[in-house]
């Protein structure tokens, strides 16, 4: 009877952490963590931030911001992933209309598990370390901790040149899992508290006030994909408090949320898009290439031109031949060069200003290809105003709006 009975209770023990549950989520397995990187993934940020800044405990102003992000995966480890891209900053109004204030370009590598190496000199991202993960597998409730860092923008503000970096210790926990859209995500709360004083060297100048001393806290909800292994989504409540040098209080409170999106693995073609652009920026930097229906498209702005003019800018020459240095690569390949303007003036100067850039493109660079062997058949083509691809209300967009694309068609 009693070895009966020992039977039976090993064989309950060995089928009871079953009862009631799928295959797919045997108990205590834990969830495991980690960034997922494929080269040529492409990461979207977009953020919104509602700030009330105070002095000596007075409101001084409210202010609406918003932050877009563009990075792509360019070289991928195995322990990690260097991501380069840009940040763009905007500041809304009272309309609701938002304004590009400041272009952030960046560069950094980023571990598995969330950890950065970053050149002290860029500004963006602003919060650096944080989602970090640890190397287990975890469970709901599950807590742990980490170091983490903030990057500050004081030039208009305090006339800072260099980034500031304000330490941060971040303590997490797992809150559990649930569906959305079909994916599994995860929900994390993040908190940390900042407490730093600034240093500065004995040739500081004190004639203006200073951040002397930095003192917040910063709470987050985050929304982490357990299925792709990517950030899903935030939101977030900070407040921070600024001991200046001239014995003032400056305070920086509010809210933020932001919903960040992937895309990727490349297709060949983007892949090609991709290294062609990380040859070209080499040389110029404003440069960007992209894989569009036709083919791939080199973006070079207006970079080729005087202001309002089809007669070649200065360095021009040397900007066809890297240009030049790329397309012999596709010789068999048939090229399109697509002139594009602003909405400034009339729209028949516009088409015609941008039907004689196309055309001067066009022969510059076939003269350059036929000099190094049988050059491929180019078209041209003018847009005039009629294909924008930022708004023309502001002097930003009208840039981006004057450009030349040269693209290299399938075949």
């Amino acid at each position: 009877m009693k070895k009966y009975l020992r039977r039976l209770l090993f064989i309950l023990l060995c089928t009871l952490p079953l009862a009631g549950m799928p295959f797919a989520y045997p108990l205590l397995a834990g969830d495991t963590f980690r960034f997922n990187y494929e080269e040529g993934q492409k990461f979207h940020i977009e953020g919104f931030t509602d700030e009330e800044i105070y002095r000596n405990d007075v409101l001084l102003k409210t202010v609406q911001i918003k932050n877009v992000g563009d990075l792509t995966v360019t070289e991928v480890s195995s322990d990690g992933a260097m991501h380069t891209g840009e940040f763009l900053y905007y500041r809304g109004d009272r309309n609701g209309e938002y304004m590009l204030e400041e272009t952030y370009p960046t560069r950094f590598f980023r571990d598995v598990y969330g950890n950065y190496e970053i050149s002290p000199s860029y500004f963006m991202p602003v919060v650096r370390g944080v989602p970090t993960f640890p190397k287990n597998p975890l469970d709901a409730g599950d807590q742990w901790t980490s170091k983490a860092h903030e990057a500050h923008d004081f030039r208009a503000v305090f006339r800072i040149d260099d980034p500031v970096i304000l330490p941060a210790h971040a303590s997490y926990q797992y809150l559990g899992k649930r569906e959305i859209d079909g994916d599994t995500v995860a929900e994390l709360s993040i908190n940390y508290v900042i407490n730093y004083t600034l240093p500065y060297s004995g040739e500081a100048d004190f004639s203006q006030s200073f951040p002397y001393r930095v003192v917040g806290y910063f709470n987050q909800r985050y929304y982490w994909n357990l299925d792709r292994g990517v950030p899903r989504s935030y939101k977030e409540n900070f407040d921070y408090i600024f001991i200046m040098s001239d014995g003032e209080v400056l305070e920086y409170r509010g809210s933020s949320h932001a919903v960040l999106t992937t895309s990727g693995p490349l297709d060949e073609r983007a892949k090609a898009a991709l290294a062609i652009e990380k040859r070209l920026k080499e040389t110029l930097p404003s440069v960007s290439v992209t894989s569009v229906p036709e083919g791939i498209s080199i973006n070079v702005g207006e970079i080729l031109f005087r202001f309002d003019s089809d007669e070649l800018a200065e360095g021009a020459a040397e900007d066809l031949d890297n240009i030049v240095g790329v397309l012999r690569d596709f010789s068999k390949r048939r090229i399109r060069v697509i002139g594009h303007t602003d909405s400034t003036g009339p729209a028949s100067y516009n088409q015609s200003l941008s039907l004689k850039r196309a055309r001067k493109t066009a022969q510059e660079l076939r003269r350059r290809l036929a000099a190094l062997g049988p050059a491929p058949g180019i078209t041209y083509i003018g847009m005039g105003e009629g294909s924008p691809i930022a708004s023309n209300e502001t002097e930003d967009g009208r840039r981006l709006n004057r450009r030349v694309e040269i693209i290299i068609l399938d075949e």
